[in-house]
């Protein structure tokens, strides 16, 4: 991707070799959650600049993380999307955005947030075998936006925006609750009893839920 390297045979040292510099890795964190446009990667990363959003994805491209791609109708737009090796990379990123919730800087008011970036802590927790045995997407709202989560193929689903089929169950709640949540700060089922999270879906489907995904339950 560039011509620094660290000079180790290390899997770690070969990775960074390849993800270390600013900025990457947010770049693949947005691709996780499907195709994007460069104007769209470029709203989700303030400040990074044109030029260097420009290099980071021909470097990613070149290391076989990205290829480009068009959107299917009725946007038949360029953009870019994650390759089967960049797909590999979506579990680990996960795991590193729950870490930084739970032992990053706090949440603060007047940065950036986007509710796909806020369940990322949550998915990274969600077993594939979990979302199965659940057997449905589940729709978040908050705060004005939306995402959802299923089982796919390769493991769990991860997207912005309304669900392409119907929702087995939806939750309605705020930023401050699900970031509690995805930090272990309170029960998922206890945001549940409190009203803090509302619910669309029986009693049964909810218990199912909380069964599958909470994740006091799944590590």
């Amino acid at each position: 991707m560039n011509n620094r390297t660290y000079g180790q045979n290390c899997g770690l040292a070969r990775a960074l070799d390849i993800l270390g510099d600013r900025w990457t890795l947010l770049v693949l964190r947005d691709l996780g959650m499907g195709p994007r446009r460069y104007k769209d990667l470029a709203a989700g990363l303030p400040g990074i600049g044109t030029n260097l959003l420009a290099s980071r994805l021909k470097g990613l491209e070149e290391a076989g993380l990205i290829e480009r791609t068009v959107l299917p109708p009725p946007a038949p737009v360029a953009a870019y999307a994650l390759t089967s090796a960049g797909e590999e990379l979506r579990p680990v990123l996960g795991q590193l955005a729950a870490w930084g919730f739970r032992h990053g800087a706090p949440f603060d008011a007047e940065d950036m947030t986007r509710l796909e970036w806020l369940i990322q802590g949550l998915f990274a927790r969600i077993a594939p075998e979990a979302a199965d045995r659940f057997g449905g997407v589940v729709q978040f709202s908050v705060g004005g936006e939306s995402a959802w989560i299923g089982p796919a193929a390769d493991g769990v689903r991860l997207r912005p925006g309304q669900a392409p089929t119907l929702p087995k169950i939806s939750l309605n709640t705020d930023v401050p609750t699900l970031l509690a949540v995805v930090n272990n700060d309170i029960d998922l089922a206890d945001a549940f009893e409190s009203g803090a999270i509302t619910v669309e879906g029986n009693d049964g489907e909810l218990e199912s839920f909380i069964s599958a995904f909470s994740p006091a339950r799944i590590g």
